[in-house]
């Protein structure tokens, strides 16, 4: 298996998803595999840590090539990995491709076939998956058995072409949508922090593997993550400057489009609506906009949210940017870009001591705690009772006052509303949230059924007054989603 991608220095988390791989090689029959996610999620390191004690073929698809070069390639990749395969290359299609690897798998008891960047390999069309559904069927399982992992991180492609195709139908033993870690596996890999800076360097990165590496090589020389960010991000040529392009390039290659969607979201932190995203763009509503709006959401870029009190099938939807870096990117990086491309000194650390700093980190804790609902949700004991949840929002009425937003709302099925108020200050947090928390129940319309709960999550500790009034259920630290 090519060595290319570069591994964590401590293989944390994912160890369902290990085991999950490692019962495949336990089964006595043939198994077809499909994971997927962003670039930089770690789906290559799974794949090395699953399968590190089997025999592994390794083919990466070549971005941005076409057929003939994808077909070549591969053989190569076949040549390298077999001594002895001499692989045809003369073929033009790949049934006969994949026929040359009957052989390789009648030798061996067990296979692990695995085909990364999947999407690019196909070219982003179903030729393949058709041809190799054939040799699947025919050839792969028939012969020996083969553990077969389709790779992509164009998780549009994956889902519409390969998951929901005909082709696969029922075929699939496993699917496994690699996403970020949470707080608690970050601090596996950062685990020579404190808690304050590990939970600021995921607000900053979010749970992306590979930049939680580079954090943690460079404070092996900084002696702080806000040092390591400006290190990383805000010298000429450093690797988050650049990164923007690279991912876009990757994912979407020259559609502005996408681009435009990105940085006008950047803009409008609390969401807009498809209306005003289509407005704002000046990108026409209609079936490409819905379809890049997909392909943004299935990448993890964006993510969108229904009212609560609104049905699955309601067109009253916002989108946000939900990525941490790309946040950090548009507010912090890319305003200051010549400054950074001049060599400026110390251009985060400055940033650092504004408020504008600060506020951003306020909103990003939003983001964060929506993420973690599902250990909100445990931490708060109902984790095992049906629920939906997102925000409530209501335009501002004119004149009136009246309207907001409220940024996490559990509904739950045992007749329980929760309601979580969420603060990212460094000093404790006072009786006047109780104000601010009244004056959104205002606008939130109440299920006649439905008992309101009142949480707080904050990262400084609750002031006297606030805990003596004893208005909210329970107060949750951020420490607690760790």
């Amino acid at each position: 298996m090519q060595d290319e991608k570069k591994e964590l220095p401590h293989f944390v988390g994912r160890q369902t998803e290990i085991h999950q791989l490692q019962r495949l090689v336990q089964s006595k029959k043939s198994s077809l595999a499909v994971i997927y996610g962003r670039r930089r999620i770690g789906k290559s390191s799974l794949i090395r840590e699953a399968f590190k004690d089997q025999f592994v073929l390794y083919f990466e698809g070549v971005e941005n090539q076409s057929k003939s070069r994808q077909i070549t390639h591969f053989l190569s990749q076949l040549s390298y990995q077999v001594k002895n395969a001499h692989p045809q290359f003369s073929v033009k299609n790949w049934s006969d491709v994949f026929l040359q690897l009957v052989p390789i798998i009648s030798s061996h008891q067990s296979v692990v076939i695995v085909l990364d960047e999947f999407q690019w390999m196909a070219n982003y069309r179903s030729e393949l998956v058709s041809e190799l559904k054939m040799i699947w069927d025919q050839y792969f399982t028939q012969k020996g058995k083969v553990i077969l992992i389709l790779c992509g991180s164009i998780a549009s492609f994956m889902i519409s072409k390969v998951i929901r195709s005909s082709s696969f139908y029922g075929r699939i033993q496993l699917m496994i949508h690699l996403k970020e870690f949470f707080l608690s596996e970050s601090s596996q890999m950062l685990n020579q922090l404190g808690v304050e800076e590990i939970l600021e360097s995921h607000l900053l990165l979010g749970g992306v593997p590979l930049y939680l590496e580079l954090l943690n090589d460079r404070l092996k020389q900084d002696s702080s993550v806000r040092l390591g960010i400006q290190n990383l991000a805000f010298l000429p040529n450093s690797y988050f400057v650049e990164e923007y392009e690279r991912v876009f390039v990757s994912h979407f290659g020259k559609n502005l489009n996408f681009k435009k969607i990105i940085s006008t979201l950047a803009l409008h932190p609390y969401g807009l609506s498809r209306e005003e995203l289509s407005r704002f763009t000046k990108i026409t509503l209609g079936g490409n906009f819905s379809q890049e709006l997909f392909n943004l959401e299935s990448a993890g870029f964006i993510s969108s949210v229904r009212p609560y009190d609104k049905g699955e099938k309601s067109k009253f939807v916002k989108y946000y940017l939900s990525d941490a870096y790309l946040r950090f990117y548009f507010s912090f990086i890319e305003p200051n870009f010549k400054k950074i491309k001049s060599g400026a000194k110390d251009i985060f650390l400055q940033l650092t001591q504004k408020a504008v700093y600060a506020s951003w980190l306020g909103i990003s804790f939003e983001y964060l705690c929506a993420y973690h609902a599902s250990k909100i949700s445990e931490k708060l004991g109902f984790s095992g009772i049906g629920y939906t949840v997102g925000s409530y929002f209501q335009s501002y009425k004119k004149g009136t006052g009246i309207g907001g937003q409220i940024d996490l709302l559990f509904d739950r099925e045992d007749n329980v509303l929760t309601l979580c108020e969420l603060k990212y200050t460094n000093n404790p947090v006072g009786i006047d949230v109780i104000s601010e928390v009244e004056k959104k129940i205002e606008i939130l319309p109440l299920k006649k059924k439905k008992t309101l709960q009142k949480i707080l999550i904050t990262k400084s500790p609750p002031s006297t007054d606030l805990l003596k009034k004893a208005y909210f259920y329970k107060i949750l630290r951020a420490t607690d989603l760790l």
